[in-house]
């Protein structure tokens, strides 16, 4: 649900910040930093990724090669990894390492986990289906559903909320110090409202006023979620299976509201805590994220939804082409997507840029002990999606990870994928 824990394709200025302990939209662990020279080797291998980017796109990476970096992230400390591209007529699996480490199970493909803020892409399509319909506006004001909840909800619109341009602030960094997203043990079951959410973050100050910037915010996507809810008298949850799970044959793919998950299962688990075996955070109440990042699905689901989105199988051809239109401000303005120059935010769908990810759509998501990443290409042909079950790696295993999506990407968008 944050954006993103291993910022893993955020370019230089990405890889370095998300080590020095930058606060990430999601769940930050400001408390773990790397000294001076730590940050200064960090750059110097960004810059020789970054450096080999395009050669990498030239020649289609080859499925030992992606299995090869994969492999790497697990040998980097994440405890397992798994990928599915997938093609009209063929699909692609990659696994290494855990997904259940106690009990010894190698992490599977067909393994659910949480996929964070994945769920933006599913909450964006879901409002601008009821748009379609006429139930909702994108010009409409936050006032019009909720006349006294929100301050200057007058001026702020719900194209606004779904860019990311509302200026609301987030409510995971509500204080800075806030450990709402990154709850201690003790707090991993505790249940959140919607309205208990987004409080938090109008309580705060405005990152900049409505329009006139861009910033990374949860408390958007909880308010959408909301607003769902008011124009259709229903549930989120129940509009979001009526609207995209059913419709799609999305089987696999839940909006859970309790902590269970559904088998087959990966844990997630926190790497970085300091102890002598990684923490199960697979317990994470769903709450803390709602219509912000609360879906379980697989790598398959997840392919499966993007290809039906971006070939015009979801939303009429006008309102596909409003969800890919870049956001002012997002790639490198003054509050940009992942610290600059990894892609464009357009309504709850990035345009990843050739050095980030081959030009790809999608978005990445982290949830406590899940990183996912889920892609796209233009004509909805081809789609792939990867996640570690851990939402943060030490720098090995972070740089591994850059180097895996990418040829990830490279490879589901140019290469040969065999069965």
């Amino acid at each position: 649900m944050k954006a993103e824990g291993y910022r893993a394709l955020g370019g230089i200025s990405a890889c370095i910040e998300s080590r020095r302990g930058r606060r990430r939209p999601f769940v930050e662990r400001p408390h773990r930093l790397l000294g001076r020279a730590i940050v200064a080797a960090l750059a110097t291998v960004c810059l020789l990724w970054l450096a080999t980017s395009r050669a990498l796109a030239v020649q289609a990476p080859t499925r030992t090669e992606v299995q090869r970096a994969i492999q790497r992230i697990v040998d980097g400390g994440a405890p397992g990894v798994t990928a599915v591209i997938q093609t009209p007529a063929r699909r692609e699996s990659f696994s290494a390492g855990y997904g259940d480490l106690r009990a010894g199970i190698p992490i599977s493909p067909r393994d659910h986990f949480r996929v964070g803020s994945v769920a933006k892409t599913f909450t964006a399509a879901v409002v601008l289906k009821l748009v379609a319909r006429g139930r909702i506006g994108l010009g409409d004001e936050v006032q019009k559903w909720f006349p006294r909840l929100v301050p200057n909800g007058a001026h702020i619109t719900v194209r606004e909320l779904l860019n990311q341009s509302s200026g609301l602030a987030d409510y995971c960094a509500v204080p800075p110090e806030s450990t709402l997203c990154i709850p201690p043990p003790q707090e991993l079951a505790r249940q959140w409202t919607p309205r208990q959410l987004v409080e938090i973050g109008i309580g705060a100050k405005p990152t900049f006023p409505p329009g006139k910037g861009w910033a990374y915010s949860n408390t958007n996507y909880v308010l959408l979620g909301m607003i769902v809810q008011k124009a259709t008298g229903r549930s989120f949850g129940a509009v979001l299976r009526s609207e995209i799970l059913r419709p799609l044959h999305l089987d696999q793919t839940e909006y859970p509201s309790g902590t269970a998950m559904p088998r087959p299962y990966s844990h997630g688990y926190d790497v970085l805590a300091g102890l002598t075996w990684p923490v199960d955070l697979t317990g994470q109440s769903p709450t803390i994220a709602w219509s912000s990042g609360a879906v379980v699905s697989t790598a398959g689901d997840l392919g499966k939804f993007l290809r039906a989105l971006m070939s015009g199988r979801v939303l009429p051809p006008s309102l596909l082409r409003e969800m890919k239109r870049a956001t002012l401000s997002s790639l490198n303005g003054p509050h940009p997507f992942y610290g600059g120059g990894t892609g464009t935010y357009g309504l709850g769908l990035v345009h990843y840029t050739w050095s980030s990810a081959c030009g790809v759509w999608g978005h990445t998501g982290d949830f406590p002990g899940y990183h996912t990443l889920a892609i796209v290409s233009g004509d909805g042909k081809r789609a792939a999606a990867i996640y570690v079950n851990s939402d943060e790696l030490a720098a090995p295993g972070a740089l591994a990870t850059l180097q895996a999506q990418r040829l990830l990407a490279c490879r589901m968008r140019f290469g040969r994928v065999h069965r």
